[in-house]
């Protein structure tokens, strides 16, 4: 699916409707934590701060500049503390307990994917001020999954926003996909190693980025089957919230 943009829109000028949610987007980003803040829009501030950091880390694991590692430590910094509010307000709401159990995963998961670019974000410091010198090929593998997560991660930041099972289910499949990527990837970087063309150095760099690309490429695909599980089982399980029946978001809506 085509990925759409933080800050523009093109058709901001001929829509006032999506001008206007184009603008809350960005105001979300630009926010700061905040203690009173709902759950979807806690998540949809972590979620744009992760991508913003997924931007800048795929700029850092070539240029190391020390301005843009800094930011992202920043957002960083971000995300954990807006979880840690999340968590919290969940704990102490008075929303059904299996409901609660089901929605606490979802702040702690974006953590964790905010945990694994920090780790991503300290291997950019090493490779830089290490001078360790990565491959060509693997620059551009690296290009390859970044651009895959940042996709995934607009995707399932859409489907926060405005609810979408098949967009959910689209995640799931690219997380699929980026799966094997990471497979090809991980044997051509032993071939490549083996025939001398990488150091051992750069190759316990690489491979622990890509460990942590991995872990965030999981956390995407349980978040996605977690919302696809609130919008199906729990609804009903948990609320009778729909008087003819039908599984849909309406709780979640509602909830949060």
């Amino acid at each position: 699916m085509k990925q759409k943009t933080l800050f523009f829109n093109p058709l901001r000028i001929i829509s006032p409707e999506l001008n206007t949610e184009a603008l809350r987007l960005e105001d979300l980003h630009n926010s700061t934590v905040s203690e009173t803040v709902f759950v979807r829009e806690g998540l949809l501030v972590m979620s744009s701060k992760i991508i913003e950091m997924i931007q800048l880390l795929s700029k850092c694991a070539v240029s190391g500049a020390r301005r843009q590692m800094d930011a992202c430590a920043s957002l960083a910094k971000e995300v954990q503390q807006q979880e840690k509010t999340l968590t919290a307000d969940l704990f102490h709401s008075k929303l059904m307990p299996v409901l609660v159990k089901s929605l606490i995963k979802l702040p702690y998961r974006m953590a964790r994917i905010g945990d694994m670019l920090e780790a991503i974000l300290t291997c950019c410091r090493i490779k830089a001020q290490d001078g360790i010198p990565f491959s060509d090929r693997a620059h551009a593998e690296l290009d390859q999954l970044f651009a895959f997560l940042f996709e995934m991660m607009i995707n399932l930041r859409d489907a926060l926003e405005r609810p979408n099972n098949i967009l959910l289910e689209h995640v799931i499949s690219q997380s699929e996909k980026l799966g094997q990527m990471f497979l090809d990837f991980r044997l051509d970087h032993w071939e490549r190693l083996a025939a001398g063309f990488c150091s051992l150095v750069a190759s316990s760099v690489y491979l622990r980025m890509l460990d942590s690309m991995m872990a965030v490429n999981e956390c995407l695909k349980k978040m996605s089957v977690t919302l696809l599980e609130l919008g199906t089982t729990s609804s009903t399980e948990a609320f009778d919230v729909s008087e003819n029946g039908n599984r849909d978001w309406e709780f979640i809506e509602e909830s949060w």
